[in-house]
């Protein structure tokens, strides 16, 4: 248990649809919330973006519910207990989270983050899947272009952690159908150096 004390204000906003999202921070004024704002304008809020799109953010009502004081554990106890005690709540998942370690909370956001972004992208008529595509593979080879080795190394550790955690999650019928791919794979790879003369 986390013995850290810190002071954090509550807060809730209200959409336009009549939905509720409850949140806490640290930062002075406003600040979290137009962090909100930012990223719902840049397309990349999981929890309030379908509510702006639908609807806009003009007639959101951001209030503080209260501050208090406490560790780690305290807060997400509050946090959860205005989600819970919300029908309307957008964030009752993550609510539950707050409850979860520092760790689960983060497996718990970038999976979350992850099925977004497939929703936005499975949306995306051709042309601008292709665009998309296009920009973010360049996008990923300029970040890898300029890593350190240090960098380099541990995004190498964490695509394998990815890929195992991956694999240990698989159906019977999933590891069949990436084992099949990945025969499909190597025959084809065979069959192109016979044809260049490779494989001699």
């Amino acid at each position: 248990m986390s013995k850290k004390i810190t002071t954090e204000r509550h807060y809730r906003i209200t959409l336009t649809g009549g939905s509720t999202y409850y949140g806490r921070t640290t930062q002075p004024g406003n600040q979290r919330y137009n962090e909100h704002l930012y990223h719902v304008r840049q397309g990349t809020h999981v929890c309030l973006q379908e509510s702006y799109d639908k609807y806009g953010c003009e007639g959101w009502i951001h209030e503080w519910l209260s501050t208090e004081t406490g560790n780690i554990e305290h807060h997400r106890q509050i946090e959860f207990g205005y989600v819970q005690a919300d029908p309307k709540a957008l964030n009752i998942h993550d609510g539950k989270v707050a409850l979860l370690s520092k760790e689960e909370q983060i497996e718990y956001r970038r999976e979350k983050m992850k099925k977004h972004i497939q929703q936005q992208i499975d949306n995306m008529p051709p042309k601008e899947l292709k665009e998309y595509r296009t920009k973010n593979a360049l996008k990923h080879q300029q970040r890898r272009d300029n890593e350190t080795p240090e960098e380099k190394e541990e995004r190498r550790r964490k695509d394998r952690e990815d890929k195992q955690r991956k694999i240990d999650k698989e159906t019977p019928e999933q590891r069949e159908e990436r084992l099949r791919k990945g025969r499909e794979y190597y025959y084809t790879k065979r069959d192109e150096k016979k044809r260049g003369g490779d494989n001699k």
